[in-house]
């Protein structure tokens, strides 16, 4: 368990790098006064006291009463647009001082009032980690998923405090290294424009969140960066010891997949259309994992009519569990695409389980939005009470269960990388006679 909360610090602190994260720390600037010590910490606290209630010690009952934390997540975009409008035109922070108290507590101009100091931070701190809420990675991703199926544990508390500490710590160090640049650089006049264009920059961020361009801005960073940099981050999170570990936070209800014969098949291969890929291996050694469980407890079919397991015998289905948020899920969205496209007419079924991470991800509405602005065409089950996920034991985001033609599970992979060698399991799945 050591072990598991080092790297989730680790992990939390590295989260601030994540394309994902860049969107939202405009309000970390904003918000963080390098000069105003108490008002720091509470945003560091306000940010790890909203996080780890509405994502883990909630989890179940947001969950079971199917309820979302978007309102909330969109009035913090508000609230933090409000803020950011007081440093962006000064005038308008006299005028909230002014007329209306309590939201003038939120600004800067009245150092002796409470909102320039622990508690005003905590507020804010509070709406930055409900809109910071999808970035996470695969350890908290765990523990979320965990929560939501058994209720929150200690060891999930542990971990995701463990988590949260380092994402806070590396949130403020940006901030104040940053507020301490500026005042470095130039004298009151050049702090003074500083301030207005970082209020301007948390309109816009909060005009982001609020249209959901914050997702579409860190899939466009994501595509601009170099490749190593996601894959750092992700794989300190991947390590084989950690997943072990994670175990211990898990619903220990067993998987209902389980070992069964399949039997040999003639190679089609030669009939498949060209692979997307040069670097294909020769082969991949594929298992034999047992019956496919059915999809079950699915509220809505997006882009299909209800599919069954068994309506798909003769087809080799790819069981793909994902969240729109879901930054991996993200990552790994345009190669499931275009293993879709490539091979659908030669017998290729992506079957997306949508199995919500965050709350705002179980209103169907938003599942709906995201498959369309994603142009996903595959079939999208919603799996909101994690029937499904819990059917094939899963525990990961995004997670691949390559089924074939006679519905065996024959090949597993959870997380990012390897498309190559997935790309070869489904040729060869598809090369196999029914």
């Amino acid at each position: 368990m050591a072990t598991l909360l080092v790297f989730a610090f680790i992990a939390g602190t590295l989260t601030t790098l994540s394309p994902c994260a860049l969107p939202v720390l405009p309000f970390v600037l904003g918000s963080v006064d390098g000069g105003n010590r108490p008002r720091t910490i509470g945003v560091i606290a306000g940010f790890a006291a909203s996080f780890v209630i509405s994502a883990v010690l909630l989890a179940a009952v947001l969950a079971e009463l199917g309820i979302s934390t978007q309102p909330l997540r969109l009035g913090s975009a508000v609230l933090l647009g409000l803020f950011g409008l007081t440093l962006a035109v000064p005038v308008l922070s006299l005028w909230f001082e002014r007329h209306s108290g309590a939201i003038a507590s939120i600004g800067t101009r009245a150092p002796a009032r409470v909102g320039a100091g622990l508690s005003g931070g905590f507020v804010l701190g509070a709406a930055i980690g409900l809109v910071w809420a999808p970035c996470v990675g695969p350890i908290m991703a765990a523990v979320i998923a965990a929560a939501v199926v058994a209720g929150p544990s200690g060891g999930a508390l542990a971990v995701s405090l463990a988590y949260v500490s380092g994402a806070g710590l590396a949130m403020a160090a940006v901030a104040v290294v940053g507020r301490r640049v500026i005042g470095a650089v130039g004298g009151p006049r050049t702090v003074a424009t500083a301030q207005r264009l970082l209020g301007l920059s948390m309109v816009a961020a909060a005009l982001a969140v609020a249209t959901g361009f914050d997702l579409v801005a860190g899939q466009a960073l994501t595509r601009v960066l170099p490749g190593d940099v996601a894959r750092v981050i992700v794989a300190v999170e991947e390590r084989p010891d950690l997943k072990e570990e994670l175990s211990v936070i898990r619903p220990t209800e067993p998987s209902s997949v389980a070992s069964g014969g399949v039997a040999g098949a003639a190679n089609k291969t030669a009939e498949l259309p060209p692979p997307l890929s040069s670097t294909l291996p020769a082969s991949v050694a594929l298992e034999d994992l047992g019956s496919a469980p059915d999809v079950r407890g699915i509220t809505e079919w997006i882009n299909s009519q209800p599919l069954s397991l068994g309506s798909l015998r003769g087809k080799v289905v790819l069981v793909h569990f994902w969240t729109f948020g879901c930054i991996n899920c993200i990552h790994v969205q345009p190669f499931v695409k275009a293993w879709y496209d490539r091979y659908h007419d030669a017998g290729l079924v992506v079957l997306g389980v949508h199995t919500p991470e965050l709350s705002f991800e179980r209103d169907i509405a938003n599942v709906r939005k995201a498959v369309a602005e994603a142009d996903v065409r595959f079939p999208v089950a919603f799996d909101p009470s994690y029937a499904t996920w819990q059917a094939y034991g899963n525990h990961y985001w995004p997670a691949f269960y390559f089924v074939d033609r006679r519905g065996a599970i024959r090949h597993v992979h959870f997380g990012e990388g390897d498309y190559d060698g997935s790309e070869q399991v489904i040729r060869q799945l598809l090369g196999e006679a029914a």
